[in-house]
């Protein structure tokens, strides 16, 4: 009897009329093993750059690998640029509003008056 062929991905089996030579059950899971081999080609050169920035003292370099904000590493390319910063869109924002925050001060947010005689109930609650 023949071995069961199943998806590298995903799990799910491969139809019998494929090629022998075929690893994934669709495109989509063909792509996501490409982004998983690039990330972990980036996980690796992560690694490698802060073995050699720890070695060399260089605290400069070691900054650049790790986000400010939460001290994860950062893995510049795939759908991020070179030259990133931040690990993530929520670090950077935070990023920002800590550096804002100092110089604005947060509002007290404006009550609405409540006109009109289809209101009544909201308007008598406000007072």
């Amino acid at each position: 009897m023949g071995r069961s062929r199943v998806c590298a991905v995903c799990g799910a089996g491969l139809p019998r009329a494929g090629s022998a030579r075929r690893r994934y059950c669709s495109g989509a899971c063909r792509a996501q093993a490409w982004r998983d081999r690039q990330t972990s080609g980036r996980i690796i050169a992560i690694g490698v750059l802060t073995a050699e920035a720890t070695a060399t003292g260089d605290t400069e370099a070691l900054e650049r690998l790790f986000c400010p904000v939460c001290g994860q590493p950062v893995l510049p390319g795939g759908r991020r640029r070179r030259d990133a910063r931040y690990c993530s869109g929520a670090c950077r924002t935070r990023a920002w509003r800590h550096r804002r925050l100092p110089l604005e001060e947060p509002e007290e947010p404006v009550r609405a008056a409540v006109t009109g005689s289809r209101h009544q109930e909201a308007r008598d609650a406000a007072r």
